[in-house]
């Protein structure tokens, strides 16, 4: 996915929103009058770049989205990209649980698991066996580590994204060595 760059007024908005949610306010409550106020952006600022709230809202979502595709999944071990995958979903937790399980954004989700399917679509094709149904298995996969994360943000669970990445790698690498795929060696071909 491509999110166009962040201009200093997006990032100004997007704090101020992060704020405000951490602050206790709700996503419905949460007026363009206060946010424009807290962020310190002019109201023309703001309709110069976008139609309403429910708009920023929007980039919002892309920007978060882009967040947890930002990893280079080629360098990575299965549990330090878990690790940071949580970290990301953890910097910005209650974003992400407004826009997840509040209900806001019901696409935000499917997005989620189609960029997740597309990445571990790609992981899996690397492999050479014939016999291995990918897109099966990358969508038990993200559909699992999706959940995973969705469980995590529902429940206020007080795992650490370093409690999360290791259960995550174990339950995923059992799932791999059911087809006998070596997890961790998916990350180191190339």
């Amino acid at each position: 996915m491509s999110v166009p760059e962040a201009r200093t007024s997006d990032l100004k908005l997007f704090h101020a929103f992060i704020n405000l949610l951490n602050d206790g306010e709700s996503l419905d409550k949460i007026s363009t009058r206060y946010l424009l106020t807290q962020a310190g952006v002019s109201k023309s600022t703001f309709y110069r770049h976008y139609a309403d709230k429910f708009a920023f809202y929007d980039w919002v979502a892309d920007y978060l989205l882009n967040q947890l595709q930002d990893t280079d999944y080629s360098a990575a071990t299965p549990l330090s990209f878990y690790k940071r995958y949580f970290e990301k979903c953890q910097t910005y937790r209650l974003a992400y649980k407004s826009f997840i399980v509040n209900n806001h954004w019901l696409e935000f989700e499917r997005r989620l698991l189609d960029d997740g399917m597309a990445n571990y679509t790609a992981i899996l094709s690397r492999i050479n066996q014939p016999d291995v149904p990918v897109t099966t298995i990358a969508s038990y996969v993200v559909s699992a580590h999706v959940g995973m994360a969705i469980n995590w943000l529902q429940t206020d669970d007080p795992s650490t994204p370093d409690e999360l990445a290791e259960q995550l790698t174990r339950l995923t690498t059992g799932a791999l060595a059911a087809y006998h795929i070596d997890f961790a060696g998916l990350f180191k071909l190339k």
